[in-house]
Protein backbone atom coordinates (compact mmCIF):
# COMPACT_ATOMS: atom_id res chain seq x y z
CA UNK A 1 0.00 0.00 0.00
CA UNK A 2 3.24 2.28 0.63
CA UNK A 3 5.26 1.25 -1.45
CA UNK A 4 5.41 4.89 -3.31
CA UNK A 5 5.59 6.15 0.13
CA UNK A 6 9.64 6.00 0.39
CA UNK A 7 9.70 7.93 -2.83
CA UNK A 8 7.42 10.42 -2.49
CA UNK A 9 9.86 11.05 1.63
CA UNK A 10 12.71 10.79 -1.01
CA UNK A 11 11.98 14.02 -2.64
CA UNK A 12 10.74 15.47 0.59
CA UNK A 13 12.86 17.97 2.12
CA UNK A 14 9.95 18.55 4.90
CA UNK A 15 9.32 14.88 5.73
CA UNK A 16 11.23 12.41 7.70
CA UNK A 17 10.00 9.05 8.81
CA UNK A 18 12.39 7.28 11.65
CA UNK A 19 13.27 3.65 10.86
CA UNK A 20 12.05 0.67 13.16
CA UNK A 21 9.23 2.62 14.95
CA UNK A 22 6.04 0.74 13.79
CA UNK A 23 3.26 0.55 16.33
CA UNK A 24 2.40 -3.32 17.82
CA UNK A 25 -0.69 -4.75 16.77
CA UNK A 26 -1.71 -4.98 20.47
CA UNK A 27 -1.88 -1.16 20.89
CA UNK A 28 -3.98 -0.57 17.71
CA UNK A 29 -6.43 -3.27 19.35
CA UNK A 30 -6.45 -1.14 22.46
CA UNK A 31 -6.83 2.43 20.65
CA UNK A 32 -10.11 0.69 18.51
CA UNK A 33 -11.52 -0.62 22.31
CA UNK A 34 -11.09 2.93 23.24
CA UNK A 35 -12.10 5.08 20.50
CA UNK A 36 -15.10 2.62 19.81
CA UNK A 37 -14.53 3.18 15.87
CA UNK A 38 -12.66 1.60 13.06
CA UNK A 39 -9.64 3.55 11.78
CA UNK A 40 -8.70 3.94 8.11
CA UNK A 41 -7.33 1.10 6.22
CA UNK A 42 -4.41 2.97 5.17
CA UNK A 43 -3.62 4.73 8.80
CA UNK A 44 -3.66 1.23 10.02
CA UNK A 45 -0.98 0.30 7.08
CA UNK A 46 1.21 3.02 7.73
CA UNK A 47 1.13 2.56 11.59
CA UNK A 48 2.10 -1.15 10.72
CA UNK A 49 4.50 -1.31 8.63
CA UNK A 50 6.14 2.92 9.66
CA UNK A 51 4.85 4.10 12.92
CA UNK A 52 5.77 7.49 12.51
CA UNK A 53 5.96 10.40 10.50
CA UNK A 54 7.58 14.49 11.06
CA UNK A 55 6.12 17.45 8.66
CA UNK A 56 8.51 19.88 9.73
CA UNK A 57 8.82 19.73 13.46
CA UNK A 58 5.67 17.91 13.77
CA UNK A 59 4.02 14.66 14.15
CA UNK A 60 1.69 13.07 12.19
CA UNK A 61 -0.27 11.61 15.52
CA UNK A 62 0.63 7.95 16.06
CA UNK A 63 0.47 5.17 18.54
CA UNK A 64 1.91 4.82 21.78
CA UNK A 65 2.34 2.07 24.33
CA UNK A 66 -1.45 2.02 26.18
CA UNK A 67 0.88 2.48 29.38
CA UNK A 68 2.65 6.31 27.94
CA UNK A 69 -0.69 7.59 26.33
CA UNK A 70 -1.50 10.45 29.17
CA UNK A 71 1.75 11.96 28.53
CA UNK A 72 2.63 11.10 24.57
CA UNK A 73 1.78 14.36 23.23
CA UNK A 74 2.30 12.70 19.59
CA UNK A 75 -0.12 9.74 20.43
CA UNK A 76 -3.87 10.03 18.83
CA UNK A 77 -5.62 8.57 21.60
CA UNK A 78 -4.15 11.33 24.25
CA UNK A 79 -5.67 14.06 21.45
CA UNK A 80 -8.89 12.06 21.48
CA UNK A 81 -8.96 12.33 25.58
CA UNK A 82 -8.17 15.76 25.42
CA UNK A 83 -10.32 16.61 22.98
CA UNK A 84 -13.91 14.53 25.17
CA UNK A 85 -12.44 16.70 27.99
CA UNK A 86 -12.28 20.16 26.31
CA UNK A 87 -14.33 20.02 23.23
CA UNK A 88 -12.13 22.07 20.77
CA UNK A 89 -12.78 19.61 18.19
CA UNK A 90 -16.75 19.06 17.51
CA UNK A 91 -17.68 15.27 18.27
CA UNK A 92 -16.72 13.13 15.83
CA UNK A 93 -13.28 14.41 14.60
CA UNK A 94 -9.97 12.23 15.78
CA UNK A 95 -6.78 15.02 15.74
CA UNK A 96 -4.42 13.29 13.25
CA UNK A 97 -2.01 15.98 12.58
CA UNK A 98 -1.60 19.38 14.76
CA UNK A 99 1.31 21.07 13.68
CA UNK A 100 0.89 24.20 14.96
CA UNK A 101 -1.35 26.19 17.05
CA UNK A 102 -2.96 28.18 13.64
CA UNK A 103 -4.69 25.32 12.74
CA UNK A 104 -5.06 21.01 12.99
CA UNK A 105 -6.16 18.46 10.39
CA UNK A 106 -8.69 15.64 11.62
CA UNK A 107 -10.66 12.54 11.11
CA UNK A 108 -14.63 13.15 10.07
CA UNK A 109 -15.68 9.77 11.25
CA UNK A 110 -19.20 11.74 11.56
CA UNK A 111 -20.03 10.02 8.37
CA UNK A 112 -18.51 6.98 8.84
CA UNK A 113 -15.70 5.45 6.45
CA UNK A 114 -16.18 5.41 2.99
CA UNK A 115 -14.01 2.62 0.86
CA UNK A 116 -12.18 2.13 4.31
CA UNK A 117 -11.37 6.16 4.82
CA UNK A 118 -12.58 8.81 6.78
CA UNK A 119 -12.42 12.37 5.48
CA UNK A 120 -10.08 14.90 6.80
CA UNK A 121 -11.11 18.57 7.77
CA UNK A 122 -8.90 21.23 8.16
CA UNK A 123 -9.55 23.31 11.54
CA UNK A 124 -8.22 26.84 11.05
CA UNK A 125 -8.28 28.20 14.54
CA UNK A 126 -7.92 31.80 13.81
CA UNK A 127 -11.54 31.59 11.93
CA UNK A 128 -12.35 29.10 14.25
CA UNK A 129 -13.85 27.01 11.22
CA UNK A 130 -13.65 23.64 9.83
CA UNK A 131 -13.01 22.84 6.32
CA UNK A 132 -13.35 20.15 4.24
CA UNK A 133 -9.33 19.71 3.25
CA UNK A 134 -8.22 19.10 -0.39
CA UNK A 135 -7.42 15.64 0.67
CA UNK A 136 -10.29 12.90 0.65
CA UNK A 137 -8.55 10.77 2.94
CA UNK A 138 -5.19 9.61 5.17
CA UNK A 139 -3.26 8.64 1.77
CA UNK A 140 -4.00 11.82 0.44
CA UNK A 141 -1.88 13.60 3.30
CA UNK A 142 0.76 11.58 2.58
CA UNK A 143 0.65 12.55 -0.89
CA UNK A 144 1.11 16.15 -0.33
CA UNK A 145 4.22 16.55 2.71
CA UNK A 146 6.10 19.09 1.53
Amino acid sequence: MFERLDALLAKSQGAKVFPGRQVAPEWIEDALRELGLPLPATYICWLQTYGNLLVGSSPVLTLCAPEHRDLADDDLIYYARLDAVDGVAPKGLIALHVPDTDEAFYFDTRTGLNEGEYSILRFDYNDVRLQRWQLHAFRGLLRVVP
